[in-house]
This record gives C-alpha cells, sequence and structure tokens, in this order.
C-alpha cells in the first residue's frame, strides 16, 4: 500500500514475524486492560458493600444469624476482657506510626469467648505497667466490628506464639496460645478508645485502594503504544 505524505511516497510494508508479534502482543495487552476494567467494577462493588454494611445503625451481635455475611457490621456486645494474656500484633496506626495492636479475649455472659483487637498502641506503651490506666477490666457492652480471620499473605511471616508476635488473626493457634476455646469464625476490633485514650480504636480500614482504572489506562496505551511502533516501523519512503 502506497500513500503520499507532504508530497513525499510511502509504502506500507509489514513483515510477517512483527505482524504476528504484533497481533499477539495487542491481544494480550487488551486482554488485560478488560480484566482491570473487570477488577475495577468488582472493587467498586466491595468498598460500596464495606461502605453500607458500616455506616448502617449498629446492632446487637446476638441479632445478627450468621455474622461470615456481616463482615464490616458495626455491633454491640456484652463482656469483660480477660486482659491475663494479651496477644501483641506488630502495626502501624492511621497516621503511620510504630505500634502494636493488642488482642484479648472478650468473655461475654453466655460463657462464649470472642477474639477482640482492642486497638493501637504506641510501642512506648508495650509493657503493662505502661499502660495501667488504660485496662478495660469491667463487664460492660463494647462497640465493635465484625472481622473475619484473614489468610496469611505470600510475603507475610508465620506466626510466633513462643515470643508472642502475630502478623495476623489466627484463631486456631490463638486458641492454643491462650489455652481456652475461642470462637473461630470470625472476631472483632473495638469502634472507641480505651480508658485514658488508649489503645487507640476506630483503627477498621473500611476503604481500600482501587487504582484498576489506571492500571487499565496504562495497559491500553502500552497496547496503543506496540500498535504505534509497528506502523512507523513498517512505513517505508519510496525512492524516487
Amino acid at each position: 500500500m502506497k500513500f503520499k505524505f507532504y508530497n513525499k511516497l510511502y509504502s506500507f510494508q509489514p513483515k510477517l514475524i512483527p505482524s504476528i508479534a504484533t497481533i499477539v502482543g495487542f491481544g494480550i495487552l487488551l486482554s488485560l486492560c478488560l480484566w482491570q476494567v473487570q477488577r475495577l467494577s468488582w472493587k467498586k462493588d466491595l468498598i460500596e458493600t464495606r461502605v453500607s454494611r458500616f455506616e448502617n445503625n449498629i446492632r446487637f451481635l446476638e441479632d445478627i444469624k450468621d455474622p461470615l455475611r456481616n463482615e464490616f457490621t458495626r455491633v454491640k456486645v456484652e463482656g469483660k476482657f480477660l486482659n491475663e494474656k494479651e496477644m501483641f500484633m506488630p502495626a502501624l496506626s492511621k497516621n503511620g506510626n510504630n505500634g502494636f495492636h493488642i488482642l484479648v479475649v472478650l468473655k461475654q455472659p453466655n460463657g462464649k469467648n470472642i477474639i477482640f483487637d482492642t486497638g493501637w498502641i504506641p510501642t512506648r506503651k508495650k509493657n503493662k505497667q505502661a499502660r495501667m490506666e488504660n485496662i478495660d477490666n469491667l463487664l460492660s457492652v463494647k462497640e465493635a466490628v465484625i472481622r473475619l480471620p484473614g489468610r496469611k499473605g505470600k510475603y507475610q511471616p508465620d506466626n510466633d506464639p513462643d515470643d508472642n508476635f502475630w502478623f495476623y488473626v489466627e484463631p486456631e493457634k490463638m486458641k492454643d496460645f491462650l489455652n481456652t476455646n475461642v470462637e473461630h469464625s470470625f472476631y472483632l476490633e473495638a469502634v472507641n478508645n480505651g480508658p485514658g485514650g488508649y489503645p487507640l480504636g476506630g483503627q477498621t480500614r473500611i476503604y481500600i485502594r482501587n487504582n484498576h482504572l489506571q492500571y487499565a489506562i496504562t495497559w491500553f496505551l502500552i497496547a496503543c503504544t506496540l500498535v504505534g511502533v509497528f506502523l512507523a516501523s513498517s512505513i517505508v519512503r519510496q525512492k524516487k
């Protein structure tokens, strides 16, 4: 195919192997673009579900028949913290400061035990003697968020019960560490701060990053660049 551009004659002479490679590459890149568009829709629905549950009116835990289908729902639950055995989970606060989440058992009047993330403390308060004024020993109604135990991440360290270092909630191992039976299907995260302002409650991350639109645009632009490079390399200027 020949054409003129600025009074100069050019011809389009695509070669077989570059043509095949471009078609295959464009197909792969376009598939990645469409996959990110699908992920965008999935992530938006996920965020909307989390926000909707969290912003609904707070309910009593005993009124929720299936906690597994109600993650991020705010609840009220009566019980007393068993503070004799605390579990420490290294974590950053919402402001990015180093510290720990303190997890204990919440014992309900009916005898049921639930793992309860009481909130975040700075490293300087890890020793219990440094936060005696922050210990909640009362039988009272707590406000919390239902959470489901997470899976171990690919690059996440294993939980270390021997040193009391926990990187994710793992009820089976925590039960052995605590030497008591606990609820396995879910746990609770504190909504409010503890006595004297610590531990800091409200650490539940409802909103999660949704960068799939940027990823989709990136794959599409790479696909367009590939086509542009192929076209440019296939155009040859004709000699007079």
